[in-house]
C-alpha cells in the first residue's frame, strides 16, 4: 500500500474493533444473570469505546470545552481498558479452554454457572480499575535519569555543559498548563546550561494549548544558552487539525523563547554545536551529512532527532550525541516488548563507536494517561569535554 498513513490506520482500526468487540461479547456473557438490564452495560461500554474515536475526530474539527475535554479523557483512559481487559480475558479463556480439555469442571464454579461469571466479571473489573489507577499515578510522577559522558573532544574554553533534556510532553487536552509548569520547575531544578525538546510538545491540534497558554511556562525556563526544539510526529499530525498548523507551533513556540531547529543547526558560544532534525515523515528532509556539512568537527556536535531510527547513519556522519524520544519504551507493558524489537535502543544510554545515544521514554504520554512501563522522564546530561 502507498499511503502508509492509510495502512496505518487500517490497522489501528481493526485492532479497535475486534479489541472491543471481543471484550463486549465476553462482558456480555459475563453478565446473563441481569437479564434485560445488560442494556445499560451495552450503552456505557459502547459510549466508552467509541469516545476516543468521536473526541479524535472532534479534535480535528477545532472542537473545544469541557464537555470535548472530558469525551476525549474517557476515550484516551478506554485505550489502556481495552489492552488490559483483552489481555486478562484472554489468560481467564484459555484456562477455561484448558479446562474443558481435561474435563475439569470446579464445582463451586458450576454450582451456580450465573453468579460465577458476574463475580468474575467484578475481579476483572477491579484488577482493571487498580492497574489504570496506579499506571495514573506513575504516569504523574516525574523522575529526573542522570546521564554523565566524558567526550573526547575540546569545546572552546568550556570543560563541560549541562543539558536538561525531554521528549514527548503531548501538550493539549490532557496534559495541560499545570502539567507543563511542573516539568519547568523540574527541569530549572536542574540547573542547565540549555534545555533541548526532542519533539512531540504538541500532542495533535496547537489550538487547547495556545487557547489556554500553555506556552508562558516556558518562558520560566533559566538556561545560559536558552532552550530548543525539533520536531516529532505529533507536530505534523496538527495539520489535519488546523490550518497552518505547523507554522503555527513554530511561531508560538518561538515567541515563548523556544527556538526551533528544523533541519538546521547552530554554533553556540563558538564552543559546539546543536543541530535539530525534521521529523522522519517529513518528505524530503535533509540527510545527516546535508545537515552537518560545513560543520567544524573539532567541535562537538548535539544533533535532535526526535525518531530514534538508523543510528548508524548519525555514528558515521561524525555526531557526538544524539537525543531522541518517540518509543515512549511502550508506555504500558507488554507494549515495551514490541518496541524493544522496533527500535535499536527504544530508552536509555548507548554508546557506538564515538558516538553517544539517548532514547527518552518521554515526559507526557500518548492516549491514556497511564504508565506502566517507563516512566514520565527528565534527563539531565553532563557532558565533560577534554
Amino acid at each position: 500500500m502507498k499511503n502508509p498513513f492509510l495502512m496505518f490506520f487500517i490497522v489501528v482500526f481493526t485492532v479497535f474493533a475486534v479489541g472491543n468487540l471481543y471484550l463486549f461479547v465476553r462482558g456480555w456473557q459475563s453478565l446473563e444473570i441481569l437479564g434485560q438490564q445488560r442494556v445499560w452495560f451495552t450503552a456505557l461500554f459502547w459510549f466508552a469505546a467509541l469516545s476516543f474515536i468521536a473526541g479524535s475526530l472532534l479534535g480535528m474539527q477545532g472542537v473545544s470545552g469541557p464537555l470535548f475535554r472530558f469525551l476525549f479523557t474517557v476515550g484516551s483512559c478506554w485505550i489502556a481498558v481495552m489492552l488490559y481487559g483483552f489481555l486478562l480475558l484472554a489468560a481467564i479463556d484459555i484456562v477455561r479452554l484448558v479446562g474443558w480439555a481435561g474435563n475439569i469442571k470446579p464445582d463451586f464454579v458450576y454450582r451456580n454457572y450465573l453468579l460465577s461469571k458476574a463475580i468474575m466479571f467484578g475481579v476483572v473489573f477491579l484488577v482493571i480499575s487498580t492497574i489504570i489507577a496506579v499506571g495514573a499515578i506513575h504516569a504523574n510522577r516525574l523522575k529526573v535519569t542522570h546521564v554523565k559522558i566524558a567526550m573526547d573532544k575540546t569545546a572552546g574554553q568550556l570543560t563541560g555543559l549541562r543539558i536538561v533534556m525531554a521528549s514527548d510532553l503531548h501538550l493539549g487536552n490532557i496534559h495541560d498548563r499545570k502539567s507543563l509548569a511542573r516539568i519547568v520547575d523540574k527541569m530549572n531544578e536542574q540547573r542547565p546550561d540549555v534545555v533541548l525538546l526532542v519533539g512531540d510538545i504538541f500532542d495533535s491540534s496547537p489550538e487547547p494549548v495556545i487557547q489556554n497558554n500553555m506556552g508562558v511556562e516556558f518562558e520560566r525556563l533559566q538556561t545560559k544558552y536558552g532552550a530548543f526544539f525539533a520536531t516529532g510526529n505529533h507536530e505534523y499530525i496538527g495539520e489535519r487539525a488546523m490550518r497552518n498548523a505547523k507554522k503555527t507551533i513554530l511561531d508560538y513556540l518561538s515567541s515563548c523563547g523556544v527556538q526551533p531547529l528544523l533541519d538546521s543547526l547552530v554554533l553556540m558560544d563558538g564552543s559546539f554545536y546543536l543541530a535539530g532534525r525534521k521529523d522522519r515523515s517529513v518528505i524530503g528532509r535533509k540527510t545527516i551529512p546535508e545537515l552537518l556539512h560545513g560543520v567544524d568537527r573539532q567541535l562537538p556536535i548535539i544533533m535532535l532527532d526526535h525518531q530514534p531510527y538508523h543510528l548508524d547513519e548519525a555514528e558515521q556522519a561524525g555526531v557526538d550525541l544524539q537525543l531522541s524520544g518517540h518509543t515512549h519504551h511502550g508506555q504500558m507493558w507488554p507494549l515495551n516488548y514490541i518496541t524493544r524489537k522496533l527500535f535499536e535502543q527504544d530508552w536509555g544510554f548507548l554508546q557506538k563507536g564515538k558516538s553517544f545515544f539517548y532514547v527518552s521514554c518521554g515526559v507526557g504520554t500518548w492516549g491514556p494517561p497511564v504508565r506502566t512501563a517507563g516512566y514520565s522522564e527528565i534527563v539531565t546530561i553532563d557532558l565533560e569535554f577534554r
